[in-house]
């Protein structure tokens, strides 16, 4: 006859029953893997769809002006007409008068949700009030809530600390939405960034019509 008592009562209470937990644990784990692959599945295809959906921002192209091309209008005909000023820093100084460059982005925005807006001037001048660069000389049409942006990039110094555009807009109706022009200076050195906004303001000279 087999004398179990030299056997500990676990060891006796698992053989008895230890096939019934292997399965248990067997089971559990299958769950466990099943539901951690469904996670990762998802988690995956998440993923796949956000980066199908996800369009990065195109870099800064100069706007081709004869897509802005005002058809059958001169500025003869347009009876607002408003001049607005724009302080531009090409660079600032720091460290005891050391010069930080910086990248210029002018934005002329039409606010007005009905009526077109028109630019016949965005000319660039340095800080002693020479003109450096002419981005419209001929007028050109903005929609309803349509945007432009001229840039400065940061390695043109022309302009110097003290750099300005002159932007003159014109518009069909005196109801008209009044545009918003600012200019948004950026610069980076090493680990350290600045950047700043400059607001537009309309010359009180500026004729209304």
């Amino acid at each position: 006859m087999k004398n179990d008592s030299k056997y500990p009562e676990w060891f006796l209470w698992f053989a008895e029953h230890g096939v019934r937990i292997l399965i248990l644990l067997a089971i559990g784990a299958f769950a466990l893997l099943y539901v951690r692959s469904r996670t990762s599945t998802d988690e995956r295809l998440d993923a796949i769809e956000e980066t199908v959906q996800y369009e990065p921002p195109r870099s800064y192209v100069a706007p081709k002006l004869e897509e802005y091309a005002a058809k059958g209008v001169s500025v003869a005909s347009l009876p607002v007409r408003h001049t607005v000023y724009v302080p531009v820093y090409s660079h600032i100084y720091y460290d005891g008068g050391r010069p930080y460059l910086l990248e210029a982005t002018l934005s002329v925005r039409n606010t007005d949700l009905k009526l077109p807006l028109y630019l016949s001037t965005v000319q660039y001048y340095d800080t002693s009030g020479k003109l450096s660069k002419k981005y419209v000389d001929e007028l050109i049409r903005l929609g309803p809530l349509q945007t432009i942006e001229f840039l400065v990039k940061r390695h043109d110094i022309s302009g110097g600390s003290g750099a300005n555009f002159i932007v003159e807009w014109h518009a069909t109706d005196t109801s008209v939405e009044a545009p918003f022009v600012e200019a948004i200076m950026v610069g980076r050195s090493g680990t350290n960034a600045i950047s700043f906004v400059s607001p537009g303001r309309t010359l009180e000279g500026s004729p209304s019509q």
